[in-house]
């Protein structure tokens, strides 16, 4: 009977000592979770911090801050997970049905959530490869407007009518960023047959010219205007084409102002509008 009662103490005693082992290894393995997420969210906070100290412009900041929030929260959960696997481990629970079935799940919900994956892939792109900036004007997927904002979800666009479009990135093939370095004003200037074409462009330089020393507009336009000459002939007037070099998305200003600076000078100079000819044949 005594023996009886020592055996039962000492089978006590060994599974209270397991039972504190495998708590203290469990305490461990949090604390140690903690620590390494922490370390991890600082070495990525300090990466960034340095990126934007060294670039240029509001906007790649803000890049860089969506990119280390991201990248932060994939090392958390990354930690986390395992974290928990070898917390199931140390209380003996058999890991190998949980991950057969965590596969099975994810097969389910990758095939149900393909276009989410896809749009948050593309949005990592989009950030890294600094293809869209907020505040830039683009066209995408048939729409025009303002960035707002840029998420890996989507991208929120306004246009000029002041609606708001959200335009999901897996949905994004063809950008046309109209936002960056420099635009060019590009006009389709109408002359009749009868008007001097030499003395037509001397008054297209000279409304350049003016354009440029304008106090408005100097710091603006980076280039007198290029004409490439007749670009159409059609059947009552030819067109000239031509461009000027302007800062981004100054294009539209610039065009407004230098085609009332031409508006003026055309009427100065007494150049009237072509206007649709018809000749009539009389038969005798």
């Amino acid at each position: 009977m005594e023996l009886q009662f020592l055996d039962s103490i000492e089978i006590l005693a060994h599974r209270l000592g397991t039972s504190m082992t495998s708590l203290f290894k469990i305490t461990a393995i949090i604390v140690i979770a903690l620590i390494l997420t922490n370390l991890i969210r600082r070495a990525i906070n300090l990466f960034s911090y340095e990126i934007a100290k060294n670039s240029s412009g509001r906007d790649a900041v803000t890049r860089v801050n969506t990119l280390g929030r991201v990248f932060r929260y994939i090392a958390s959960v990354t930690v986390y997970l395992i974290a928990f696997m070898l917390i199931l481990s140390e209380l003996k629970i058999n890991i190998a049905p949980i991950l057969g079935a965590a596969g099975i799940v994810g097969i389910a919900i990758g095939f149900g959530a393909q276009s989410l994956v896809k749009d948050y892939v593309g949005g990592l792109f989009i950030l890294i490869e600094d293809q869209i900036r907020q505040g830039d004007t683009i066209k995408v997927e048939g729409y025009e407007g303002t960035v707002e904002e840029i998420t890996l979800r989507y991208v929120r666009l306004r246009d000029y009518d002041g609606f708001v479009h959200f335009i999901p990135n897996g949905q994004i093939r063809i950008v046309t960023n109209m936002g960056r370095d420099f635009s060019y004003a590009t006009f389709d200037i109408t002359l009749g047959y009868e008007v001097n074409l030499d003395k037509a462009i001397k008054l297209m330089q000279e409304a350049s010219q003016r354009l440029r020393k304008s106090l408005t507009y100097k710091t603006i336009v980076l280039s007198d205007i290029e004409i490439s000459g007749i670009d159409r002939l059609n059947e009552s007037n030819l067109v000239i084409k031509a461009r000027i070099k302007t800062q981004a998305m100054e294009h539209s200003n610039i065009k407004r102002e230098y085609l009332r600076l031409m508006k003026l000078a055309f009427q100065k100079a007494k150049i009237k509008p072509p206007y649709a000819q018809i000749v009539i044949h009389r038969s005798r």
